[in-house]
């Protein structure tokens, strides 16, 4: 009787700890030159579309995280939110107030969160994937030029790669299609290889999962931070189930709709493991990316989808979080 009182202290405690409304920030960036050409005159910073998809379908909310704000909104916004993507794009990184900036400033507020005891996830997608590699390596720029392309890859996996918090709930049958199945469309300018992370005195931050081969070149394709609960991927899953553009090479098989889901889910249930919230109901409200359209943009962008973020725009208010838990916050 004893045993059994124990076990269901611990199934309702596990179950009051996981949110069952996990709201995740997706950062923008600024327009790359070809849509700037399109687009400039009116809009400042974008999101793909094709990112929200995924996270929405996986079960969250997503609230757009703008490029050129104060340290104040970004603190706001790591202790509102359950989770950040950084996604990919072509955004520099040596540009000041833009995507990498905001990353950076992101990056070492989420460090502390969970360094406070709260599990925040942070995921790097492509690009992102990238940036955090950068910033683990206090900024030392460690990649390497590979100039992949439009290309779809299986997954080499490391040894250990079951010993992951990304991989371990990975089905036998799930391990199978990303090993044999070319499943993971990669565009990315820049590599990173097991090298270039000892090159930026990183490897140990690191837990390398997966590699990828293409022409010669072996690149890291997946890891997760020792530490912290921040993992990447070169790759983009999204584009799996979200992205038409007839000239791309996207997998949409059954199976490479299988495996967008299986990160999707990933990224969301990690965001589950914290409660963070908005001050109150109406600012959340008004953060959510529903407060904004999508523009169908597939004739002249990469993407199928685009939100894009006005040069006038009414910016959240931002609160002090130590007064968050007050009568206003409509959770507690």
């Amino acid at each position: 009787m004893k045993q059994f009182v124990v076990f269901l202290y611990f199934l309702i405690h596990c179950e009051a700890v996981l949110n069952d409304r996990p709201i995740i920030g997706v950062l923008s960036q600024e327009l790359t030159d070809m849509i700037a050409d399109n687009y400039g005159d009116n809009y400042v910073s974008y999101i793909a579309a094709s990112y929200i998809k995924h996270l929405e379908s996986a079960g969250a909310r997503v609230v757009p995280v703008w490029i050129n704000q104060t340290s104040e909104y970004y603190e706001y916004i790591v202790n509102s939110v359950n989770g950040l993507v950084i996604p990919g794009g072509a955004a520099p990184f040596n540009a000041s107030d833009g995507y990498a900036t905001a990353g950076k400033e992101l990056y070492n507020l989420a460090k502390q969160k969970n360094e406070e005891g709260v599990n925040f996830p942070v995921l790097g997608v492509c690009l992102g994937f990238e940036l955090l590699a950068v910033l683990s390596a206090d900024e030392y720029d460690l990649r390497s030029i590979c100039d992949i392309q439009n290309v779809a890859l299986p997954l080499n996996f490391s040894s250990d790669y079951k010993s992951s918090r990304m991989y371990k709930d990975a089905s036998d049958e799930m391990v199978k299609i990303m090993q044999t199945e070319n499943v993971t469309i990669n565009f990315h300018h820049w590599c990173i290889t097991d090298n270039d992370l000892a090159e930026g005195n990183v490897s140990d931050q690191w837990h390398v999962l997966s590699y990828s081969e293409y022409n010669g070149t072996k690149f890291v394709s997946s890891f997760e931070h020792t530490e912290y609960p921040f993992y990447g991927y070169q790759f983009h899953p999204e584009k799996n189930t979200f992205e038409w553009k007839i000239t791309n090479n996207n997998p949409h098989t059954a199976n490479a709709v299988l495996v967008e889901q299986y990160y999707g889910s990933f990224i969301v249930n990690e965001a589950r493991k914290n409660n963070n919230s908005f001050p109150n109901f109406n600012q959340e409200m008004e953060a959510l990316i529903y407060n904004y359209s999508t523009s169908y943009t597939t004739h002249n962008t990469p993407f199928e989808q685009i939100y894009f973020f006005p040069r006038t725009r009414s910016n959240l208010q931002v609160y002090n979080y130590h007064n968050y838990h007050s009568s206003n916050n409509y959770y507690n």
